[in-house]
């Protein structure tokens, strides 16, 4: 049992208090110290005691034994005389409280002080812990100055029931009562009570007091009334009680929209065999609905569930925002705005968050001479290729099943290639509002607004994205020619091993890269048609000065024509200065974005641009990441793209 001298100790009472030291024989702990009190002239609450020898009553005063105790003054400050509060947190029940879930734990007790009297509860040991004795309750009531019924004490020690039993009457001590003090949250959702705990005899505060108080606080909702009885039972009040709560306001759910088809093209997974070839069949990028076929839900808001204080002031909750379904052609929006169907058989385009249903095309064969070019307000679905000097144009989706060799292609949605695009480089695939996903791309100019996506590899092409260009197959690479993208450049191989010149850019849009480049270009153009335009009027104003009034008048036109082409030429040089500027303005105010990665060997021979910075590869780099961070290229460690999943696939053959 953890004693009073432990407490001072740690309190820096003075280590000369053991000094006064007197051992007393008596017939009991609580006889000792009055013994010593008087002796010694010290008030016996500044007295601490060690058992020596534990002594016993016998039988009739037969083999009686008294105890051996040692007395030590405490000697400190005033402030520590107050002996009730430190021996709270000394008593057997705090100190066995957590022991008190172990299997095997020694008995306590508890002695509350109410109006309706003293109240004992003595708590049984658990396994082999050890029984409350008589004298620890006696001890601990004399340390309170509290008279008691012995009889009662010894039968309850020896029940050990747990609940409480009076042991006697209540005696009015207002000087050392228990008292409270309530705080409010600011925002009146939360009561506190803080209590200090009584001294010696005093009175602990009880349940109807404390609810009391919080009605005459202003408290009318969320009084909790069980942990306020718990909390009175267990008499720890070391931390705050929270005796009352409102209730917090709930805002409504928005609205949203629910789609029951697929509107997102980001998450692709492809399947390779074990010679990295990848079977297309199976991506499904392209979704088609049939006629009533439902396509989107609308999830109505919520209203909220509005709070309020424990003073039961109202706090009105905000109700959810409303959404509307956006709908194209092809669709039939119910009444209530809530559902959205097929109005015909189609493919599903999304675009801009409105859904449509475009009519499908079918072309059965190759797109040739049989079909001539084909311009379709809708999707395009090709069940063989598309032949050279040939043109699809589709308003939805265009999907190819077999290839496309030096045609041209342009969709507002997304185009897919099953074997691969081999452009002898003057095929143009453009995707003005979608992706572009490929087998392989070879000898092509290509551009995306969203992605590229091409798992066997990209092979000197010129390939745009406005967001990523993508090829990680196993046997992916991307080698020569120039690609550019708005956000990331992700692939298996970079380069080859001998060097081939292969140039990245990503960072900014492919369009504004154009767009700078057309300026630069018409720039550089007019400069030099300007240089040679003054030379020609410099000839001609010196064969003016020189001939006078003999300067022929066919060289007189010539010299004015020229003129005005030079003035011309200078105010589309300032325009086109004042575009430069505007475009290399917003370049610099994009944010510091974009990232190339080769998961396998970026080779050397590759030229690496982030925004306006360069890395010019001479050495390979393996598993690795290139990013602009400040105002340089750093290299970490490889990055998988997002979205975008390979899976092997390994076919075993009948035997």
């Amino acid at each position: 049992m953890a004693n009073i001298k432990d407490l001072f100790m740690r309190l820096d009472v003075s280590d000369h208090a053991e000094d006064n030291a007197v051992e007393v024989y008596a017939d009991s702990v609580a006889q000792a110290l009055e013994v010593a009190s008087r002796e010694l002239g010290i008030d016996i609450n500044l007295l601490d005691y060690q058992v020596l020898d534990k002594g016993t009553r016998g039988f009739l005063g037969i083999g009686r034994v008294p105890y051996r105790v040692l007395i030590i003054p405490m000697v400190g400050s005033e402030e520590h005389a107050d002996l009730a509060t430190l021996e709270q947190k000394l008593t057997r029940e705090h100190a066995l409280r957590g022991a008190s879930m172990k299997a095997n734990a020694d008995g306590s007790f508890r002695v509350r002080v109410t109006k309706s009297g003293i109240w004992l509860t003595v708590i049984p040991p658990k396994g082999n812990g050890l029984k409350v004795t008589p004298d620890e309750v006696k001890n601990k009531l004399y340390s309170l100055k509290i008279d008691a019924d012995e009889s009662k004490i010894i039968r309850e020690v020896d029940k050990a029931t747990g609940k409480p039993v009076k042991i006697g009457s209540w005696t009015a001590n207002p000087q050392y009562d228990s008292s409270m003090t309530l705080e409010m949250t600011d925002d009146e959702m939360k009561v506190f009570v803080h209590f200090v705990p009584p001294r010696y005899s005093g009175r602990h505060i009880e349940y109807d007091e404390v609810i009391d108080a919080l009605k005459k606080a202003g408290v009318k909702i969320g009084i909790k009334e069980q942990e306020i009885k718990e909390y009175l039972e267990e008499m720890d009040y070391t931390r705050p009680l929270l005796a009352a709560e409102g209730t917090r306001v709930v805002n409504g759910r928005d609205a949203y929209i629910e789609y029951k088809v697929r509107v997102d093209n980001k998450n692709v997974s492809f399947e390779e065999d074990e010679q990295g070839k990848v079977d297309f069949r199976n991506l499904e990028l392209l979704e088609n609905v049939v006629v009533g076929q439902l396509l989107a839900v609308k999830v109505p808001a919520e209203q909220g569930v509005q709070g309020r204080t424990v003073t039961n002031r109202i706090i009105p909750a905000r109700p959810g925002k409303d959404v509307k379904i956006l709908h194209g052609k092809g669709t039939i929006l119910s009444e209530d705005g809530t559902e959205l169907t097929a109005e015909i058989n189609g493919q599903v385009t999304f675009k801009g968050g409105r859904l449509s249903v475009e009519p499908v095309y079918v072309v059965n064969g190759d797109v040739s001479l049989e079909t001539g070019n084909i311009v379709f307000l809708g999707s395009v679905i090709i069940a063989g290729s598309v032949q050279d000097n040939f043109e699809v144009k589709a308003a939805g989706n265009i999907e190819v099943r077999g290839t496309v060799q030096k045609a041209f292609l342009e969709a507002e949605g997304d185009i897919i290639v099953f074997q691969g695009i081999t452009g002898r480089d003057e095929a143009k695939i453009e995707s003005t509002g979608g992706s572009v996903y490929a087998k392989f791309i070879q000898n092509a100019f290509v551009f995306a607004e969203n992605d590229v996506i091409v798992p066997e590899g990209i092979m000197h092409s010129n390939v745009d994205a406005g967001n990523r260009v993508v090829s990680i197959g196993k046997r992916a690479r991307i080698v020569g020619g120039i690609i550019r993208a708005g956000d990331e450049v992700n692939a298996r191989f970079l380069g080859t091993d001998v060097s081939t010149r292969t140039e990245i850019r990503v960072g900014i849009h492919p369009k504004v890269l154009q767009q700078h480049s057309d300026l630069t270009g018409m720039k550089t153009k007019i400069e030099e048609e300007q240089t040679q335009l003054k030379l020609n009027l410099r000839t001609l104003e010196t064969q003016k000065r020189n001939a006078g009034s003999k300067f022929p008048k066919d060289k007189e036109k010539l010299l004015k024509d020229l003129q005005a082409r030079d003035a011309k030429l200078n105010e589309r040089m300032n325009e086109i200065k004042g575009e430069l500027d505007e475009v290399n303005s917003y370049i610099g105010m994009i944010e510091h974005k974009g990232k190339v990665c080769a998961e396998r060997t970026a080779h050397g021979g590759v030229e690496i641009y982030i925004k306006d910075k360069s890395f010019i590869m001479k050495d390979p780099y393996n598993h690795v990441k290139f990013s602009l961070q400040g105002d340089q290229i750093r290299i970490g460690e490889y990055e998988p793209p997002e979205g975008v999943e390979g899976r092997m696939i390994i076919s075993r053959r009948r035997r």
